[in-house]
């Protein structure tokens, strides 16, 4: 078995197990938003509490996805787009999306 050097699948798996992160990476990767254009983060809130959604969105999971370069976001306009690594996750998003639902998802 050939042993990794970089904890790049650790990294992914990570940011892949949060359901908030997930599901706007799976939003990203629908067909119709394949045109590169910036989705609206209003897209991602949610009928339950959606003040504190956004402020986990904003404080929390959008900065991870940002960071590891999976989306570009911008805060000031409230707009999501693929990162530079977007094409890194997609063979993952695919199999989460023929599964559709994981144990411990609610929705």
């Amino acid at each position: 078995m050939r042993e990794r050097t970089d904890d790049s699948l650790d990294e992914l798996f990570e940011l892949l197990s949060h359901k908030y992160r997930r599901y706007i990476l799976l939003t990203l990767a629908t067909p119709d938003d394949r045109t590169d254009e910036p989705v609206e983060m209003t897209l991602f809130a949610g009928n339950d509490e959606p003040d504190i959604l956004r402020i986990e969105l904003r404080h929390n999971h959008l900065p991870k996805l940002d960071d590891a370069g999976l989306v570009d976001w911008d805060p000031e306009a409230e707009t999501l787009a693929h990162g530079p690594r977007f094409e890194a996750v997609e063979p993952f998003l695919e199999l989460i999306d023929e599964r559709e639902q994981f144990p411990g998802d609610d929705s």
